[in-house]
């Protein structure tokens, strides 16, 4: 593992464990996967299909399991994703873009 290289991962999870997720994107600054997730760029959510998403930051290296995690929830009427906890159903899953 090299000191200090981490990329920021975002990844969108549908409402329920079996439906899926997947890392669309990632970047070098938090501040950028942030601002991209909460302003729905190209259309994350996918017009619904996905109402979570989850922000981590990952370092170089083989089976990384990120530790830290940022999560949110899609709010319509704004058309963004907002921070929120990490639901409750998905408290025993990690590595959710590498994983």
């Amino acid at each position: 593992m090299t000191e200090g290289k981490v990329i920021y991962t975002i990844t969108t999870i549908r409402g329920f464990l079996a439906g899926g997720s997947r890392a669309v994107g990632y970047a070098f600054k938090f501040e950028d996967a942030e601002s991209w997730l909460k302003d729905n760029v190209m259309d994350i959510n996918e017009m619904g299909y996905y109402p979570f998403a989850v922000i981590e930051p990952v370092e170089e290296g083989i089976y990384m399991h990120p530790h830290v995690e940022h999560w949110y929830q899609y709010d319509k009427e704004k058309n963004q994703y907002e921070p929120c906890e990490k639901p409750e159903r998905y408290k025993q899953v990690i590595g959710w873009s590498l994983g």
